[in-house]
């Protein structure tokens, strides 16, 4: 019998711990599927998800650089993916691809499990990629104010008007400079890394300009999880801040993903430990 393929999608990909953390919760639910990595350059993008559709893949994760970029090869959309413009799960009903977005609900999660009270403060997010846009979103849904800092005005503006129009909530966006961030920043009590800066191989790059102070008692949580820990969380800790990397959130999401397709629930605690193996390795 064939055995059954999930995946993710991306370019680069190869520092993916995916398959790890879904192969462990096949195995030990005893499901015959395997999950791998599949690298996709942008031109390979549609016929993938043809692929997809004809069945080489029962479902699939989609990661940087196409959560956004991936949504006209789909036939449907989540609600929470419409309101985004961005999409991490593809699942297969029938011949057609339905597009989902687990990252709110495993960043809403992780921000539980910090037990983090924002307490009326602004976020920061660097970043206006898919990512970004889902944990602004997700940070709407508890009254935060947003802050965006990016490099691309057009793309952050447009960030901005979707996701106000979508939730009421309140966004800015400033530039990646150092004047913008040391505004930006000014009683914030949590910023976020939307960007691949400080992933493998460039582990010595990171989102905070070392020459802007960090805002008193903020807490820095970089989605960048490889390495465990990156030159942005070093300089928390260099400053006596609370921060986490973005393995936690890659779980939860991850977790949520693997329920959409199976229709089963992964232990979240083996996924956990099976990447941190993987990471430690």
């Amino acid at each position: 019998m064939m055995v059954k393929k999930l995946g993710v999608f991306g370019y680069p990909i190869s520092h993916s711990i995916s398959p790890t953390m879904h192969n462990a919760a096949c195995s030990e639910l005893g499901i015959d599927f395997v999950y791998e990595a599949h690298e996709v350059e942008k031109h390979q993008l549609e016929q993938t998800i043809s692929d997809l559709r004809k069945g080489v893949w029962e479902g699939a994760n989609i990661t940087i650089p196409y959560k956004e970029t991936v949504i006209p090869f789909l036939d449907s959309l989540s609600d929470t993916a419409k309101k985004l413009g961005a999409v991490n799960t593809l699942i297969k009903v029938d011949n057609e691809i339905k597009g989902d977005n687990t990252d709110v609900g495993g960043f809403l999660l992780e921000l539980n499990s910090m037990n983090l009270d924002l307490d009326g403060h602004p976020a920061i997010i660097f970043g206006n990629g898919g990512s970004a846009r889902a944990v602004a979103y997700a940070l709407l849904q508890k009254n935060t104010e947003v802050r965006i800092i990016a490099r691309n005005h057009m793309v952050s503006t447009q960030l901005k008007d979707d996701l106000s129009k979508s939730t009421g909530g309140k966004l800015m966006h400033y530039n990646w400079t150092p004047t913008d961030l040391k505004v930006a920043s000014q009683k914030c009590k949590l910023a976020v890394n939307c960007t691949p800066l400080g992933m493998l191989p460039n582990v010595t790059t990171t989102p905070w300009f070392p020459s802007v102070p960090f805002p008193d008692n903020i807490m820095i949580y970089d989605l960048v999880y490889n390495p465990l820990e990156t030159m942005f969380t070093k300089q928390a800790k260099h400053h006596g801040l609370a921060s986490k990397t973005g393995l936690g959130m890659l779980v939860q999401q991850g977790a949520i993903s693997f329920e959409l397709w199976t229709g089963q629930k992964p232990s979240i605690n083996t996924m956990l430990k099976a990447a941190e193996r993987k990471l430690y390795d």
